[in-house]
């Protein structure tokens, strides 16, 4: 399904969670939020009947070629591989925000048997690249304020990735302009190399799911 690493602007902090879209049964959406940190998203990499292993597919990153699993392309195909069709939203944000918000990987720790590198990218466009650190950070992804975007992962191995996050934008309060970011935020994704079985897995009972009814 469709999930998003969401900047939301709460007691006049800044701040990261992570949101879904559930139908309200009446043709708007109810947005359910989760601390970042207290969950972890498990992307599967096998065939959607889960007969097989994906094979990890060439990518090619600057002058180096990686052996990686691609996330899905499309909410459809997340769906099929039952993995997150993951993106950022600036969506929750509401008024007083103007151009861009930005998304930047600060730190990757990777905990497995291999050599857990992370991309992610559109096209020929790479935002995020673990093995590339550029004043103090591996990376940007950066949305309208009000909007939301997406691109597709890239992991060169299975097992547990810890991404430290910061989110930053440009924020009007009526009498003042000023560049506002967040505290560093971690977010756990799990790879496998078979269909996941869940693309949400519960790293805490403490934290609770605030829930957001908008209609869009």
């Amino acid at each position: 399904g469709h999930w998003d690493i969401t900047a939301v602007y709460e007691g006049g902090e800044l701040e990261l969670e992570l949101g879904t879209h559930v139908p309200d049964g009446n043709g708007g959406e109810i947005h359910v939020h989760y601390g970042l940190s207290s969950r972890t998203l498990q992307f599967g990499f096998g065939n959607a009947n889960g007969s097989a292993p994906a094979p990890q597919t060439n990518l090619a990153i600057g002058t180096n070629n990686y052996s990686v699993w691609l996330s899905a392309h499309s909410e459809n195909d997340a769906d099929l591989m039952n993995q997150p069709f993951l993106g950022f939203s600036g969506k929750e944000l509401g008024t007083g925000w103007t151009g861009n918000v930005t998304f930047t990987l600060k730190n990757l720790l990777y905990t497995g048997t291999g050599t857990g590198n992370l991309f992610f990218f559109e096209d020929e466009d790479v935002f995020w690249n673990s093995t590339s650190l550029v004043g103090g950070s591996y990376g940007q992804f950066s949305v309208l304020a009000g909007q939301h975007g997406h691109g597709e992962f890239a992991f060169s191995a299975e097992g547990l990735y810890t991404l430290t996050l910061e989110v930053s934008g440009t924020f009007n309060d009526g009498t003042s302009t000023s560049t506002l970011t967040s505290s560093p935020t971690t977010l756990n994704i799990n790879v496998v190399p078979e269909p996941s079985s869940g693309v949400l897995l519960l790293a805490g009972m403490a934290a609770l799911a605030v829930v957001r009814r908008r209609r869009l």
